[in-house]
């Protein structure tokens, strides 16, 4: 893709070849009637439209290529067919050859185009002071021009492109910063790398691209996250085996790979269907954890790849190198956010194999935890909650009682109604339980839930009293489900309390110890299959007491 600079170029130099035609045509208008005049004039004016239209289209298209690299040839012809027009003044229009030159090579800094569209002006001009007899000074001082014209064009058009290379670098450099920072601030992974594959893109001037990844654990197939094509929608590649495609055998290889293809055949390119005929993909590589005695072995987390349906070369060794930098800091980013998974996965299940072993002190609470955590999740799904906070109450429900680890066995025990004084002790597990889960950089909700499930709407709960606004959905839920575990199961100083008695005394308090919303919504889970097995245990006992 061409940058506004590039572009503003182009449109200079279109500008400056249409006034070079009015000029030669003011030039020659007393020869209007002579069929060279009008030859050269519509061959001129044919150069300018094509060279226009080839320079205005990012096309892949051979006839647009071959367009483009014969404009000189065009213009050179134009310059002798104008100079064999018979007017007097004629013999000096070899002096809009110069601006020509020069504007040509301030768009294609190719050197080659700048020296043959030099050469066959200095022959046109040449021949044609030959063929009228000029003096040898006439002759050496067009010829000469021409030449100091070109040679003036190639370097002009060297220092234009270290300057358009220097503009792409320093450009890059900011993509890459950017990407980088984005990744340092965002806790959003996946928004993030929709942001890498975007800059990758448009740096690259490619078509489109997309980010696979691949499971953690084994190399199963790489599945694609993140997709952009500046036009739109495109058919990329949902899944892909190890080893198949060109994703897929860079993934095995874990080498990055860029490939052409002149004849347009995309079995090779992941299986797009969009005319592709380049690609670059490079592997997200990381180093696994090292053991004693042995270095840490390369892991390949997924590939990035990038595709174009322009010409076959559109991307060079610095794109290679700018998507290898991408691919890095995705790597990093995705290998980091991985290890915190883990890490968070296995802190999840230490904390919940303690409250399990704690609860395994009384037989009354046995399973009271995850019986809370299983109510409460079908509660929160019911009322349409996100994967991300679904998470979050399973965590805060798993570690709602960790607090009753400082309550002494005596009291947690007890077989009878606990006293006051018991029961003031008893109150201080919830914060006991945050005191001991604040250090381990739990999120602000799971450490409420901790702290709070014992709060009521009316602030008659403890430990904070809050009331109303204050206790979030996800709070509420907790107090529902830990309400109604507590009264559906046993306890030393009571039985088994029937379904119908435990849904009046939610109705009952539902407003002013209760959310009115989530009581219904356990109303109507009452029956489901998932309940029915989570309390089969205790509601046969009630039934067989009922009996």
């Amino acid at each position: 893709m061409r940058g506004m600079k590039e572009l503003n170029w182009i449109r200079g130099a279109a500008l400056v070849r249409w006034c070079l035609i009015g000029v030669a045509g003011l030039i020659t208008i007393e020869e209007l009637r002579s069929s060279i005049w009008l030859i050269a004039m519509g061959a001129a004016v044919a150069s300018n439209i094509l060279f226009v239209a080839s320079e205005s289209i990012e096309s892949r298209s051979k006839l647009i290529a071959s367009a483009r690299n014969s404009i000189p040839y065009v213009d050179a012809l134009v310059i002798m067919a104008t100079l064999l027009v018979p007017s007097v003044a004629s013999h000096n229009l070899w002096l809009l050859s110069i601006p020509l030159i020069i504007a040509d090579s301030l768009v294609h800094h190719n050197l080659r185009r700048i020296f043959s569209l030099s050469g066959w002006t200095a022959a046109a001009c040449l021949a044609f002071n030959m063929l009228a007899n000029h003096t040898w000074v006439s002759l050496a001082m067009s010829f000469g021009a021409v030449v100091v014209a070109g040679a003036f064009a190639a370097g002009l058009s060297k220092a234009q492109r270290r300057e358009v290379n220097l503009s792409r670098r320093d450009q890059r450099l900011h993509a890459v910063q950017r990407v980088g920072l984005a990744f340092a601030e965002s806790q959003d992974l996946r928004a993030t790398m929709e942001l890498t594959v975007k800059a990758a893109v448009v740096e690259a001037g490619a078509s489109c691209g997309y980010i696979m990844l691949s499971d953690d654990e084994s190399k199963g197939p790489l599945i694609t996250e993140v997709a952009y094509s500046p036009h739109g929608e495109f058919d990329f590649p949902q899944e892909l085996d190890f080893g198949f495609g060109l994703s897929g055998y860079v993934a095995k290889m874990g080498q990055p790979v860029s490939v052409t293809d002149k004849n347009e055949d995309q079995s090779g390119f992941d299986g797009v269907t969009e005319g592709v005929t380049a690609a670059i993909s490079v592997p997200l590589l990381t180093r696994g954890s090292s053991t004693p005695g042995r270095s840490a072995e390369e892991q390949v987390l997924g590939v990035m790849t990038l595709l174009s349906t322009h010409k076959a070369d559109s991307f060079t060794a610095d794109d290679m190198e700018l998507l290898r930098t991408f691919a890095a800091l995705v790597a990093v980013a995705v290998s980091n956010a991985r290890s915190d998974e883990r890490q968070h996965s296995t802190f999840v299940r230490t904390m919940q194999s303690l409250a399990t072993a704690l609860e395994a002190r009384d037989e009354y609470t046995r399973g009271h935890s995850q019986r809370v955590c299983e109510v409460s999740l079908l509660i929160a799904e019911r009322l349409g909650f996100g994967p991300e906070a679904l998470e979050e109450l399973r965590v805060g429900t798993v570690l709602h009682d960790i607090g009753k680890i400082g309550v002494p066995d005596a009291i947690l025990n007890k077989r009878g109604r606990l006293t006051d004084d018991e029961f003031e002790i008893m109150k201080t597990h919830p914060v006991i339980g945050y005191e001991i889960c604040t250090p381990l950089a739990l999120s602000e909700g799971v450490l409420m839930i901790i702290r709070n499930h014992h709060e009521k709407l009316d602030g008659s709960g403890y430990p904070d009293g809050l009331k109303g606004g204050e206790l979030p959905l996800s709070l509420r839920i907790v107090c529902v489900a830990d309400a109604f575990d507590a009264m559906s199961s046993r306890r030393p100083y009571r039985g088994v309390m029937d379904r119908h008695t435990v849904m009046s005394e939610f109705s009952r308090g539902a407003g002013i110890q209760f959310d009115p919303v989530v009581v219904e919504s356990l109303r109507d889970l009452l029956n489901s299959t998932r309940m029915q097995e989570l309390y089969a245990h205790y509601w046969t006992e009630e039934e067989a007491e009922a009996a």
